[in-house]
């Protein structure tokens, strides 16, 4: 496929081979969402058990796992570049590197002694992420290529970008035109993101301590339920401190609506969490400690009924 050119604007867009990088990251997705399926219709009819516990987090795990690939792929399939009288924009998922004509001071063309070392998302046909090329030092990869020849290295003050034309020679030509006729103020490099991946909680680690506590919680609570639940009363008292209040369940199967109440109460307080943050980070703080309590007071309720049954 040539690089689109969208005349009257002097824009080419570059697009790099991506056809394995996405099959490599939509089969194991698809897979993952397979086994996820297969794996809630066997236990769908199981009894509430250690065993059921265990099967329902690794169906779950199973349909995480087939997101993260999905937007890998997606991420992949999005990957382009953008050449106009300004600069240079690498686009990869939800973010954007630009890169100003004047802040590009050479060009080089991948050689086959080359190898380059990745540390970042790497496999056959997509390559992102931080990694190291001899004799160029630390470089940043977005790219799909098989071979060291298919990539372009894009040096600039700050970082060295490794990218995959389809044809390096004519991208780097194209480049160093642009760069002549490069506007003489200066400009400073930008990594734009979208609202999603903008958003604070991606930096925020205290929020994310305090969203994880609360999730290993609940999800605690669900595995000490499901363990003993074989061997309950078919009636229980169930007590809620410090209120005192006693109340006995004709059926032991209502006690799993106590870890259900904790996962919606967890799920609404992490809703309200996250769009707040943007505002007022205190309140996301207060909000997942209240959420941390909720999830101990009814991880106590739970304990009590179980011990009095």
């Amino acid at each position: 496929m040539r690089p689109v050119l969208l005349k009257g604007q002097g824009l080419t867009i570059e697009r790099p081979q991506r056809t394995l990088g996405i099959l490599v990251g939509v089969v194991p997705a698809l897979v993952a969402l397979i086994l996820a399926a297969v794996l809630t219709l066997k236990i769908n009819d199981w009894p509430v058990s250690w065993p059921l516990f265990l099967g329902y987090v690794a169906a779950v795990g199973l349909f995480v796992l087939a997101l993260v690939f999905a937007f890998w792929a997606y991420a992949c399939a999005s990957l382009h570049y953008v050449l106009d009288g300004n600069g240079l924009a690498v686009r990869w998922g939800l973010i954007r590197h630009r890169v100003p004509l004047g802040q590009i001071s050479d060009l080089t063309i991948g050689r086959g002694e080359q190898r380059p070392h990745l540390r970042g998302l790497s496999w056959w046909g997509h390559h992102v992420g931080p990694g190291s090329v001899e004799g160029l030092g630390e470089v940043l990869f977005f790219s799909t290529h098989r071979v060291p020849e298919e990539l372009v290295y894009v040096r600039t003050a700050e970082t060295t970008y490794g990218l995959s034309p389809q044809d390096p020679g004519r991208f780097a030509a194209t480049l160093k035109r642009l760069r002549k006729n490069a506007p003489a103020e200066e400009e400073t490099q930008e990594v734009e993101r979208n609202w999603l991946a903008s958003h604070p909680i991606w930096s925020d680690r205290i929020a994310q301590s305090l969203a994880l506590v609360a999730l290993l919680m609940n999800i605690g609570l669900f595995g000490y339920l499901f363990a003993v639940y074989p061997g309950l009363n078919s009636q229980i008292a169930i007590e809620f401190p410090p209120l005192g209040q006693i109340t006995t369940l004709d059926s032991k199967r209502e006690l799993l609506k106590l870890p259900a109440t904790a996962l919606a109460l967890l799920a609404v307080n992490l809703l309200a969490a996250v769009g707040l943050q943007r505002r007022e980070r205190a309140g996301t703080y207060l909000l997942l400690t209240g959420n941390i309590f909720l999830q101990l007071l009814l991880w106590v309720g739970t304990a009590i009924a179980i011990s009095n049954a």
